[in-house]
């Protein structure tokens, strides 16, 4: 499902609601500066004119305000249609797996899609799985710790004591430390089926496989 025409539909909106506002309030002052004019013409002194440069000038500051307010609404059409074409862009991943940076690990058929790597110098890594009511199910430990490269995330979906976990959305937190205990970067990664493409304040987004939220920029690869 892709809700973005709906997001740009009300940006849309929104832009040409300020634009026409700027255009009317312009138009007030338009109207109000001729009654103006008029009336000063009328009652001014035939000795002593009002002098008509000053009107240009206004005039000139009028007409320079009214280009400026229509280069804005072409600036905001052609900014919707660029983000027309940027959400389009992404719809291509609609129905396909893609790899990305996330602590959230699916449960399904007694296993999870996901994977880790840990940076140089790590000596013990290990996982935490919690539960969507915060507790942790399962600790998993003697992970490896060979530096920048991809393992499997391995879980049977039983917690701790061994009993079977109910399959669905859980999270996973990922410990690497060295000799002196002090904590190594540390990466889990999932593979998920997009299922939605949002478009918002300039960002392409990806609904995932468990409701879960990604920016684009955190997709590694797709398949």
């Amino acid at each position: 499902m892709l809700t973005t025409p709906a997001l740009l539909n009300n940006v849309n909106t929104a832009n040409q609601a300020s634009s026409n506002d700027s255009l009317s309030q312009l138009g007030d002052d338009y109207n109000k500066f001729l009654t103006l004019l008029t009336a000063q013409i009328s009652n001014q002194d035939p000795l002593a004119p009002v002098d008509s440069t000053q009107f240009v000038a206004q005039l000139a500051q009028l007409s320079q305000v009214e280009q400026a307010v229509q280069t804005n609404q072409r600036i905001e059409m052609l900014t919707n249609q660029v983000a027309g074409l940027m959400n389009l862009s992404g719809t291509d991943l609609i129905g396909r797996d893609v790899k990305t940076s996330s602590n959230v690990v699916w449960l399904e058929d007694g296993g999870i899609n996901s994977t880790y790597a840990v940076a140089d110098g790590a000596v013990k890594v290990e996982a935490k799985i919690t539960d969507p009511l915060g507790r942790v199910v399962r600790t998993i430990q003697g992970l490896s710790s060979e530096p920048f490269e991809e393992f499997p995330l391995v879980w049977d979906g039983k917690d701790d004591a061994g009993q079977p976990q109910l399959e669905g959305k859980y999270t996973v937190q990922l410990f690497a430390t060295d000799e002196k205990g002090e904590p190594i970067g540390a990466e889990v990664s999932r593979t998920a089926e997009v299922k939605e493409v949002i478009f918002q304040n300039g960002e392409i987004l990806f609904t995932l496989t468990g409701d879960e939220i990604v920016s684009s920029v955190t997709v590694l690869s797709a398949s």
